[in-house]
Formats: structure tokens, C-alpha cells, sequence
């Protein structure tokens, strides 16, 4: 059983003096929380043959090419490009973001090698825009789009369910109690809090959650979450993606006939 992770804001394994933070090396999941001080390039255009890539702004506005397309999205918005897709972004201001990779492809230990000077190569390839696969599959969505799942005491919108990833941006009421204590013998299942305070148990030991707070309970660790005093927001991240995002769907259609 590898061991949960538990990153207060600001830590992680820091790269390329701080400016790319490493929350989760993992086979089935590498999350980087990137800091750019101005409007600046970021990954020319790109695919990955065997792995996802996506993405979630925190802060500022990020301009991402899909395919041959590129869309301006601001704090919320989220990209999801699959395998095959052609992908890049750049900076239009300040800006920070969470970005995804599942599985890992790679990609933590060649951002290390990358930082220490080296090559730094993985499973991705130079593309033109318009090559590679069609867009069918990606997302692109503005803060607050998505499925929409309205639950007794919280909100989950789903952002994406696939193979790779399921992701879910959760709006907790005060009131909200949470999933019992359960495990996950197929995927990591982890979270990153976007505002007010939620609280997490994992492998028995309790969590007090502020925004920035990234929580990964791996296969085999006992978790749960559940909203603070004031409520919260927070991103829910399964990798790979197991049919989560159905399973949601299915007891929120259990809630609402109960």
C-alpha cells in the first residue's frame, strides 16, 4: 500500500525554483500546481499517445490550444485533452494552475531530470495544430459548466469521466456529512480544496482542510471527507477514472426516488 498524502498550500515537491510544485507522483497520476508571473508561453502544441492531460485554472487566464482551436479560460475553467489530441498553452497574465496527467507517463521524472538540466523525455511528441486525432473526447468548459448532480447538502459537477480520469468540482454546505469511511482497491482517489475549510480522514488520522489543501488517499488507505463550519469547494480527482463519475450518477438517481 503506497502511503496518502497530505499537502498543506504551498507543499510539494518545488521545481524550477518553485514555479512548478509537484503534489503527486504517481503511477496512475501526476498533479503539478504551476505559478506564471506574467503573460508567457507555456507548452507549444503537443500530444500524448498513452496518457491524458488536463487542466484547472486557479488563478488568471490561460489560453489553450485544442486540435486547432485555442479558447481563453479564466479561475474554474477546465481542459480535458485525451490521448492522440493536440494540446498546448500559454499564459495571458499571471496565472495558476492545477495540471493533470493520468497515468503519469512519465511526466514527474522528466519534469525532475528537465529541472536538473537534462533531456527529460516521456510519452509526449511535437504536433502541428489540426494533427493527431479529431477533438472528439476533450473538454473545454468555464467555471461553473459541467453535469450538474444536486445532492442533499452539496453539488457535485462532473468534468470529465474517462478511462484516464474522473474529476468533480463539489460545492459542500455546511450540513454536508459525507461517505462512510470506505477504501478504493483500483484507483487513488485525492483532492485539492479550492475555498473555505473541508475535513479529511485518512488512514485514521484527522484532516483540518484549508483552501490549497491537496489530500490523496492511494489504493488501500482508509478515507472520507466531509465540509467545515462554513462549507467548502473542492475538486475530487479518481485516476484512473473506474466508472466513477456513472457510479455518482447512479446514487443520485437512488437519492432522489428514496
Amino acid at each position: 500500500m503506497t502511503e496518502p498524502i497530505v499537502l498543506r498550500p504551498g507543499e510539494g515537491e518545488p521545481l524550477f525554483g518553485g514555479r512548478i510544485v509537484l503534489k503527486a507522483a504517481l503511477p496512475e497520476l501526476t498533479i503539478t500546481e504551476s505559478f506564471f508571473p506574467d503573460a508567457r508561453p507555456g507548452a507549444a502544441p503537443h500530444l500524448h499517445r498513452d496518457h491524458a492531460d488536463a487542466f484547472y485554472v486557479l488563478d488568471g487566464r490561460l489560453a489553450f490550444l485544442v486540435h486547432d482551436d485555442e479558447h481563453a479560460l479564466g479561475p474554474g475553467g477546465f481542459v480535458y485533452a485525451p490521448p492522440g489530441v493536440v494540446h498546448g498553452f500559454r499564459s495571458l497574465s499571471p496565472a495558476r494552475f492545477l495540471n493533470f496527467h493520468t497515468p503519469d507517463g512519465r511526466f514527474a521524472e522528466a519534469l525532475r531530470e528537465r529541472d536538473r538540466g537534462g533531456p527529460g523525455p516521456f510519452d509526449s511528441v511535437d504536433a502541428a495544430p489540426g494533427s493527431g486525432l479529431p477533438a472528439t473526447g476533450a473538454i473545454l468548459l468555464d467555471a461553473g459548466e459541467g453535469e450538474a448532480l444536486v445532492g442533499s447538502h452539496r453539488v457535485a459537477t462532473i468534468k470529465v469521466g474517462s478511462d484516464e480520469l474522473s474529476l468533480i468540482e463539489f460545492e459542500l454546505d455546511p450540513a454536508f456529512g459525507g461517505p462512510d469511511p470506505h477504501t478504493h482497491d483500483d484507483h487513488t482517489d485525492s483532492f485539492y480544496v479550492l475555498d473555505g475549510t473541508a475535513e479529511f480522514l485518512v488512514d485514521g488520522h484527522r484532516v483540518v482542510a484549508e483552501a490549497g489543501t491537496f489530500v490523496a488517499a492511494t489504493p488501500g488507505v482508509e478515507h472520507t471527507f466531509t465540509s467545515g463550519p462554513t462549507g467548502a469547494r473542492l475538486l475530487n480527482i479518481h485516476a484512473p477514472g473506474v466508472g466513477f463519475t456513472n457510479r455518482l450518477r447512479g446514487m443520485s438517481v437512488a437519492a432522489a426516488a428514496a
